[in-house]
């Protein structure tokens, strides 16, 4: 019988040493900064206001570096537990035997709950998540789909992704024929054909996460009731340089607008030069203890905390991530700057909307 009670969350991602939908960073997908904070800090700001209290992150190897940062949950008045790293495998069929047992630890969990999936490292805006619970609870359907469109994402750099309010009834209907439909679809998506090609691949919570969409699509396709909510509203996602740059400037539109966060800019000083010490451009946000000399910022650019920006550069449409050097008269536009990267003088970095030029983090 469900429960009625509230809904508990669920964050499931690969980690980065499986070839995630980051690599064209060094980061951690659910750590990349979207308008100055981590993904998962703003997709936990989504469950909180859709009034979950216990959410479990599972994200491979890195699942330590996010409970690093995130805690016991008490930010969001919520427990946050997470799911233990589990080794690598050889074989599909090994393959499957854990995903089983990684099934049975997210049942375990959710108990009698339905629950708010999110599969891979994306974001919704924040009340979003609180009307997908409430349409949830009007209905009682086997799921809610949304996010099912990426953006400008690069071919499948997303193809697991999604988010997803799910009935615990969903466990019932793994039997082992809509299993084994299943399975393989997840597995051509993640690894080459070759089985051998899977050793290590991850510790089976990125392929966990891309259990729940072919799940409700098989679902639906015997008549069962599965939802789509939003389709035209695309979710944030960093699966590529082109979708995370997109992300950012669309978060720098809604952010306070939307959820009454406020964000931090520099005060613009005059000095005896015949023009500002800084020409700032809305929209951008630009951390506190990031050190700008004069220089123009903006439109859609987000400074993270400890970077220096030189004399007379210009950045827009960008991101530069923390800690990152940007020279004098260095000229960046739709470029994404890493963490700790370093830019020469007088160095020109420009790229277009549908080609973001990265400069890796270190």
């Amino acid at each position: 019988m469900e429960d009625s009670g509230s809904v508990k969350g669920v964050v499931l991602t690969a980690d980065r040493d499986a070839g995630g939908s980051v690599a064209w960073d060094r980061g951690t997908g659910l750590l990349l900064p979207l308008a100055n904070k981590p993904m998962v800090e703003r997709i936990l700001d989504g469950y909180e206001r859709a009034g979950v209290k216990e959410t479990l992150i599972a994200a491979g190897r890195d699942t330590g570096e996010i409970a690093a940062l995130c805690g016991d949950g008490a930010r969001w008045d919520m427990t946050l537990v997470y799911l233990a790293c589990r080794d690598g495998t050889d074989g599909q069929g090994v393959v499957e035997q854990g995903l089983f047992e990684r099934v049975r630890e997210l049942a375990a969990f959710t108990k009698n709950a339905p629950f708010l999936v999110t599969a891979g490292p994306v974001l919704l805006e924040p009340g979003v998540y609180r009307s997908l619970v409430h349409s949830y609870c009007e209905s009682r359907p086997w799921g809610i789909r949304a996010g099912r469109r990426a953006g400008n994402t690069a071919g499948d750099a997303d193809r697991a992704a999604g988010i997803y309010v799910i009935t615990p009834r969903i466990y019932d209907s793994m039997t082992p024929r809509i299993f084994d439909s299943i399975v393989p679809r997840i597995l051509d998506s993640i690894a080459p054909h070759d089985t051998g090609a899977l050793e290590n691949v991850d510790s089976r919570d990125g392929i966990l996460a891309g259990l729940f969409g072919p799940a409700l699509d098989e679902l639906a396709a015997r008549g069962e009731t599965v939802l789509n909510r939003d389709p035209d509203h695309p979710p944030f996602s960093v699966g590529s340089p082109e979708a995370y740059l997109d992300s950012n400037e669309r978060l720098l539109a809604s952010v306070g607008a939307s959820d009454g966060e406020e964000i931090a800019l520099p005060e613009i000083m005059d000095d005896n030069f015949s023009s500002p010490n800084l020409v700032l451009r809305p929209p951008a946000i630009v951390d506190a203890t990031a050190e700008l000399e004069r220089c123009r910022i903006g439109p859609g650019v987000c400074i993270g905390p400890g970077v220096r920006i030189g004399h007379g550069a210009a950045i827009e449409h960008s991101v530069v991530m923390e800690g990152a050097d940007i020279g004098d008269g260095a000229s960046i536009s739709h470029a994404v700057i890493g963490r700790n990267a370093s830019v020469e003088n007088r160095a020109l970095i420009h790229g277009r909307a549908d080609r973001v030029r990265v400069v890796r983090s270190r």
